[in-house]
């Protein structure tokens, strides 16, 4: 992604305009949220070959709420972005120290980074390299714009996140988005067997069909287990 993509979506954020994406938040910490996001929402005219899912970000809040970075993980690579007005006031550097980086780390032992100055320009460079010598990244010996971080700490204690509530109205919600799809499915399995006659496969997608449907009953059986529990806390 762009920094001018980073840049819109973090406006859009602020704007509280989250239109053009799916964007399911999990707060890590009172200034930092964990992200997944769907650029695009899925529709009829996805190619069936595109393995395309939600992609993973730290969304980065100042003490107003308001969303001042983003950091965009590659896992190969970080690419952040902080706004114009917001730089220079330590926001990025605190979130990857205190929180994004150990939560990077839950899942592996090192994170790499490039730092291309012809590609970002001599500012950006000059900002960016300093961030991540703070940090501890460590500039590779070839001189190739890669820093790496290795893990040199126990997570064990480390906070995965912090759950938020789901409503009883959303989660009414949920459940027949889930009923719509098991009834989509099976119009196509009733397709497929009328057209091509009752088979194993045929019969496998009436099982999964059966399957989806459950899970009508299981989410609202899960979400009332989990609020049960909330409220004997």
């Amino acid at each position: 992604m762009t920094n001018e993509s980073l840049q819109s979506l973090l406006e859009g954020l602020n704007e509280n305009n989250q239109i053009s994406s799916l964007i399911y938040r999990r707060p890590l910490s009172s200034n930092v949220d964990f992200a997944k996001i769907w650029d695009d929402i899925p529709k009829l005219t996805d190619s069936v070959t595109s393995s395309d899912g939600p992609d993973n970000f730290y969304l980065i809040k100042n003490a107003e709420n308001i969303f001042v970075a983003i950091v965009y993980d590659m896992v190969r690579d970080l690419h952040w972005f902080v706004l114009p007005e917001y730089r220079g006031m330590g926001h990025l550097t605190n979130a990857l120290k205190q929180s994004i980086i150990p939560h990077l780390f839950l899942k592996r032992d090192e994170q790499r980074i490039t730092i291309n100055e012809v590609e970002i320009g001599k500012d950006n460079f000059t900002a960016s390299e300093k961030v991540a010598l703070r940090l501890g990244f460590i500039k590779s010996d070839d001189n190739d714009g890669e820093y790496l971080l290795s893990d040199n700490c126990s997570n064990a204690d480390y906070n995965f996140g912090n759950d938020s509530e789901i409503s009883y109205d959303r989660m009414n919600e949920l459940k027949k988005h889930i009923n719509f799809l098991s009834r989509s499915l099976w119009t196509i399995q009733t397709e497929i067997e009328m057209k091509l006659g009752q088979t194993d496969y045929s019969d496998e997608l009436k099982d999964l069909v059966h399957e989806i449907r459950n899970h009508t009953w299981k989410l609202e059986d899960f979400w009332w287990s989990r609020n049960t529990d909330n409220n004997s806390r």
